[in-house]
């Protein structure tokens, strides 16, 4: 360990004995929040997983600046509200992997972004798209108050984990769904199980759809968010979502995708 990590080890131990988060307010943000209410203190494969969140959101909160824009009114509850789910995936990681960013935007509602592409045969579009969330390259997180609110419930909507996913990735400098991968971990393994669900989402979207009750299981839509067929990094973000919100349904649907996730998130929620 460098003199540095020591320094920040040291710094952190201090904020935990100083500044833990409120019983009652940590009370609060398991039972508002259904992902989080699954992780149980005291048993299962990682006994201590639901002290141990407690007490990376602790630091998240003090290592991380939250900035209200547009009169954004921010309370305790919200931002402990980011912070426990920020940091749930680092269960198995830990805070450095957000070590390059620092500050927290947060909107009252989603926002209008003016977006710029290119199509194949090099026409300019431009438009207006709605964002709920936003992570800037080498920079601020943005979250929007309602979707924040709207996060956490198990239903695999999730704008925190989906931003934060998106910071993961990027930790390389390429923004391109696939992360920084752990020494253990095999990239073309990775690659292949994402390109090919990556592919097959695209592929079924495209598809002709039969009627409602009729479908065969082969024609059916997909059980994820289809916003994860915009470009591999959202197929990624998407599927971190999935993983955390609604694990079971994302097993089913891309069992090689979760089996990755699995060994890079180093949990599988599923055992909860």
């Amino acid at each position: 360990m460098g003199l540095f990590s020591s320094f920040r080890e040291a710094r952190r131990r201090r904020i935990l004995e100083r500044s833990p988060i409120d019983d009652e307010l940590w009370a609060w943000a398991i039972k508002e929040h259904k992902i989080l209410g699954r992780i149980r203190e005291g048993s299962g494969p990682w006994p201590n997983d639901r002290a141990r969140l407690r007490e990376l959101a602790t630091v998240f909160l003090a290592e991380k600046r939250f900035d209200p824009v547009d009169g954004v009114e921010l309370d305790d509850e919200l931002k402990v509200s980011v912070a426990a789910q920020a940091c749930l995936p680092l269960l198995g990681l830990d805070l450095d992997w957000y070590s390059d960013w620092s500050t927290i935007i947060v909107t009252p509602r989603e926002y209008d972004v003016r977006k710029r592409d290119v199509d194949e045969v090099g026409v300019v579009h431009e438009y207006d798209d709605e964002f709920s969330g936003e992570a800037f390259d080498l920079g601020p997180v943005a979250l929007s108050r309602v979707d924040i609110e709207a996060s956490g419930w198990g239903d695999g909507y999730n704008v925190v984990i989906h931003e934060m996913a998106h910071k993961l990735d990027g930790r390389d400098g390429a923004y391109d769904g696939c992360p920084p991968l752990h020494r253990d971990m095999d990239y073309g393994a990775w690659r292949e199980a994402f390109r090919e669900a990556y592919e097959g989402l695209r592929s079924s979207l495209e598809r002709p759809r039969g009627k409602r009750g009729g479908a065969s299981r082969a024609r059916r839509g997909p059980r994820i968010d289809s916003y994860a067929a915009e470009s591999p990094d959202e197929f990624f973000a998407v599927a971190c979502e999935y993983f955390f919100e609604r694990p079971a349904t994302l097993r089913s649907e891309y069992p090689e995708v979760y089996r990755q996730l699995v060994l890079f998130f180093r949990r599988d929620p599923t055992d909860y």
